[in-house]
C-alpha cells in the first residue's frame, strides 16, 4: 500500500517499500521534490500524479528534483519520468536535478536524453549550488494557495479557541486542529477524510468517477478533492462526474467557489456532471454553483437516488466494442 500523508510542516509525502517522495510548493509555479531511497517502481505513476495536478494548476512549472538520497531507480521508473518530461515538455519552464550518485546521474541523463527535451533539463552534482537555487526560488512568505500546501501553512483549520470551562460552539469548536488523511481502500477507491468529513473517489471505468462526500465540510481540504479529479483528467482525458452529497450536512461559502471556479474553468475537459442531492438547502447551493459557473447543461442536479443510480449504472457498463463485418439486415 502507499502511504501519502500531510507533514506537520504542509509537505506532502508517498512512500512504500523504503522508497519516499516529498512535495513542497516553494510558490506558485514551483515545486521542490525530495526523494530517497530505492525506487523500484512500487509508488507507480503516484508521484507523477501530485506533479500533474500542481502543472494544471500553475502552468509552466519550475521543478527542482533533489535526488541526492536516491540510491536506485528500476528501470520502469526512468521510462516514466522520460515520458513525463516528454508530455510536459510544454508546461514545465525549467527542471533543475540534483543527484548523488554516479548511478543515480546516468539514469537521469538517459530520461533526458530519450524525452528529447533540449536544455529544458538540468542536471546538478553541486548540493550548495542547487540548494541555494531552491532558497532564490521561494519567497520568504508565500500567500496561501489551494491544493499543495506551501511548507509554512500546513493542511489543517485551526479552529476557535474555546474559553476555559466553556462548551464548544458546535462541531467548529470540536477540536484544536483536524489532519487530513488520504488513503486507498480495499477496492481501490480513494478517500480523504478528517474528523468530521470525507471524500470518497471511485472509478468506475476510465473517465467515470463517483465521488461520494459525507459530513460538514467547513473548507479545510482546500483543492485536494478537486486534484483527484484533474488527476483522472490528466490520466484519462475527459470525464464524467457523478457527484453523491446526500450525506453532506454543512459546507462553507469556500468550498462552493471552489467548486464553482473548478468547473468554470474545466468545462472542455469535463463532459457531464450529475449532482445528487438530499436537502433542498444543498439544492439550492449546488444550483447556484451551477448558474455562476456559466456551463450550460453540462451539470445536473437530481434529488431521486434511483435515477441517479440508474443513470450511474448505465455510464459504469463498460463500452462495447464496434461490431466487425457488414450488420445483417
Amino acid at each position: 500500500m502507499i502511504h501519502r500523508e500531510i507533514l506537520g510542516d504542509g509537505s506532502i509525502r508517498l512512500a512504500k517499500d523504503g522508497c519516499s517522495f516529498v512535495f513542497r510548493r516553494l510558490r506558485p509555479g514551483a515545486v521542490l521534490v525530495t526523494i530517497a531511497g530505492r525506487d523500484t517502481g512500487g509508488l507507480g505513476d503516484a508521484p507523477l500524479d501530485e506533479l500533474q495536478a500542481e502543472i494544471a494548476r500553475y502552468p509552466p512549472v519550475e521543478l527542482y528534483v533533489d535526488a541526492r538520497d536516491a540510491t536506485f531507480a528500476a528501470e520502469s521508473v526512468s521510462d516514466a519520468w522520460t515520458r513525463f518530461f516528454s508530455a510536459n515538455r510544454d508546461r514545465l519552464r525549467r527542471v533543475r536535478i540534483l543527484v548523488g550518485t554516479p548511478f543515480v546521474q546516468l539514469v537521469v541523463d538517459v530520461a533526458k536524453l530519450f524525452s528529447r527535451t533540449g536544455e529544458l533539463i538540468q542536471i546538478e552534482s553541486d548540493a550548495r549550488r542547487f540548494d541555494e537555487a531552491v532558497a532564490s526560488a521561494a519567497p520568504a512568505r508565500a500567500p496561501s494557495q489551494p491544493g499543495l500546501p506551501h511548507a509554512a501553512e500546513p493542511a489543517r483549520i485551526a479552529e476557535p479557541a474555546v474559553a476555559p470551562g466553556a462548551a464548544p460552539a458546535g462541531i467548529a469548536g470540536a477540536t484544536a486542529s483536524t489532519a487530513i488523511r488520504r488513503e486507498v481502500l480495499a477496492d481501490g477507491a480513494v478517500q480523504l477524510a478528517n474528523d468530521r468529513c470525507s471524500y470518497t473517489f471511485r472509478r468506475l471505468r476510465p473517465g467515470v468517477m463517483l465521488i461520494a462526500i459525507a459530513g460538514h465540510d467547513g473548507g479545510e481540504f482546500g483543492e485536494l478533492p478537486l486534484d483527484e479529479i484533474r488527476k483522472e483528467i490528466a490520466r484519462f482525458g475527459p470525464a464524467a462526474l457523478f457527484v453523491d452529497v446526500r450525506a453532506v450536512t454543512v459546507a462553507a461559502p469556500s468550498v462552493s467557489d471552489a467548486w464553482t471556479a473548478f468547473f468554470a474553468a474545466n468545462r472542455a475537459t469535463i463532459s457531464r456532471v450529475r449532482i445528487l442531492v438530499g436537502s433542498k438547502l444543498l439544492q439550492l447551493v449546488v444550483a447556484l454553483s451551477k448558474e455562476a459557473s456559466r456551463t450550460g447543461d453540462m451539470i445536473q442536479i437530481d434529488d431521486d437516488p434511483e435515477r441517479f443510480q440508474a443513470a450511474l449504472a448505465r455510464e459504469a457498463a463498460p463500452e462495447r466494442p464496434a461490431p466487425r463485418g457488414p450488420s445483417r439486415p
